[in-house]
């Protein structure tokens, strides 16, 4: 199957960014490209969801096995060259496109030619391709927006769901890790000791430490106090509990506590964030 889309030229100009091209080859033995310096002038970017394939490493000349999970992207005026297995051939999704982020994986990308790496969350990667080609057949012009959107959130996931191709391992640490956050948002009321909350990843507790603090940019106390207050600020919207209530619902011991970590987190206290934002008045 060959799914092959030009996107014409948004009549736009701020976008951050856009897509010029943008398919899908699958079962497509003969999908090989060579491609000189400075003949592409856009972005290109593969995500291989079945098959595998190779890359050639423009520095060295060295052919570079790719498969599922895998991904390249090669920087503006570079150097490609890459094609599917013969015999097992790939599924990939790909897109040319263009952009002004200063995202990392870009930066690697202009510095070296081709930034190869390991992605996870491939649903995700499935679905946000799959709107793009919906959004192109056929293609109108008030479906510009979306289809910006749709590019700067797969550049976004693939900011946080993947790694160099050598560090597949590095992956997994990172969604073992959102995975516990996640399990950790849904039940924050409850008493979370470092030690439970590292059981949920498989780690020690000092390990867990020093992973959740390079994944999650903060503490896993931090996390849990944040995951709190978020909470706490659903009920003080929607609902006409009293902070004593609230604070009790959302797994803090003492209503003076709550009142004094809301007030530090949000600038103002709980009674006042329920005036603003409330949808009634509370019995406090």
């Amino acid at each position: 199957m060959l799914s092959y889309y030009i996107v014409p030229k948004s009549s736009f100009s701020h976008y951050v960014c856009y897509p010029d091209i943008i398919g899908r080859f699958n079962e497509f033995p003969q999908h090989a490209e060579r491609r000189e310096r400075g003949q592409m002038k856009q972005y290109n970017l593969h995500l291989i969801f079945e098959g595998s394939g190779y890359v050639v490493n423009g520095s060295g000349g060295e052919k570079l096995q790719l498969k599922a999970g895998d991904g390249f992207l090669f920087a503006k005026d570079a150097f490609q060259q890459y094609g599917s297995s013969s015999h097992d051939p790939w599924d990939v999704r790909w897109i040319h496109f263009d952009t002004h982020m200063a995202l990392p994986m870009l930066r690697e990308a202009d510095d070296f030619g081709c930034w190869l790496f390991t992605f996870s969350n491939r649903d995700r990667f499935r679905s946000l391709t799959e709107e793009m080609y919906e959004l192109c057949n056929p293609f109108e012009t008030s479906n510009e927006p979306r289809i910006s959107a749709l590019l700067y959130e797969i550049l976004m996931e693939l900011a946080q769901h993947s790694e160099r191709l050598e560090g597949a391992l590095a992956l997994e640490k990172q969604n073992a890790i959102r995975l516990a956050a996640d399990q950790i948002r849904y039940r924050c009321e409850e008493p979370w000791s470092l030690e439970r909350m590292a059981e949920l990843a498989g780690y020690s507790s000092y390990h867990f430490l020093r992973l959740f603090r390079q994944v999650m940019a903060k503490t896993p106390n931090r996390y849990v106090t944040e995951c709190r207050i978020d909470a706490a600020k659903l009920l003080l919207s929607t609902t006409s509990l009293s902070v004593t209530e609230i604070a009790a619902r959302c797994g803090f011991a003492q209503a003076s506590y709550f009142i004094k970590v809301f007030r530090a987190s949000e600038k103002v206290s709980p009674k006042m964030y329920r005036a603003i934002y409330g949808q009634g008045a509370a019995a406090d």
